[in-house]
């Protein structure tokens, strides 16, 4: 198979289906610890969540995120995210280009580990790296590993996670658009 054609079928590009009240959100993920999270997600029966995770060799790979979101067949789709790091870069201008282009953008900073860490703790002093991250919260979840990152292990800290993104201001150390793309599934 070749590579598009197993692009084409990772984000589901088919004839247009009525799925009647059902919305389904197509999620494009940085990395294998969001598609997991996003994965093992329970939510309302009428929400359908498609998580991608995007391959490639390196990191970061925010914009390869983003192009991937803007091949999806946006018909099969009420809304299509891409959730990537920001690894302490500044990333307005990709996300205002991929909301120009109905791109729904959730990153965090410096990586979606911050975004974990708000269901467990009020994290405002600076992270600095992933790594340091992945400690933090290994330290308060010591079972915790990035192949293991399951909703579940974070749901009782759900709306804490939420109300302390939404404190945080937007591009700092830490912070995190990931509360925007869960409440947009939660009210479906």
């Amino acid at each position: 198979m070749s590579k598009r054609a197993k692009r084409q079928s990772a984000l589901g590009r088919q004839k247009a289906v009525d799925w009647g009240k059902r919305r389904i959100y197509l999620i494009v993920c940085e990395g294998e610890t969001e598609k997991r999270y996003f994965d093992t997600m329970r939510g309302h029966p009428d929400i359908q969540i498609h998580a991608v995770h995007v391959r490639q060799a390196k990191h970061p790979q925010r914009e390869r995120v983003i192009r991937t979101a803007q091949e999806a067949e946006r018909s099969n789709y009420a809304e299509i995210w891409a959730v990537f790091d920001t690894d302490g870069e500044d990333v307005a201008v990709l996300c205002e280009k991929a909301r120009q282009d109905g791109i729904r953008t959730a990153a965090s900073t410096p990586t979606f580990e911050a975004w974990l860490l708000l269901h467990l703790t009020d994290q405002r002093a600076a992270l600095m790296s992933g790594a340091k991250a992945e400690k933090a919260l290994k330290a308060l979840l010591p079972n915790w590993g990035k192949g293991r990152t399951r909703f579940e292990d974070f749901a009782d800290g759900l709306q804490d996670a939420l109300e302390r993104a939404e404190r945080l201001p937007p591009g700092t150390d830490p912070s995190t658009g990931v509360h925007r793309l869960v409440r947009a599934i939660l009210r479906g």
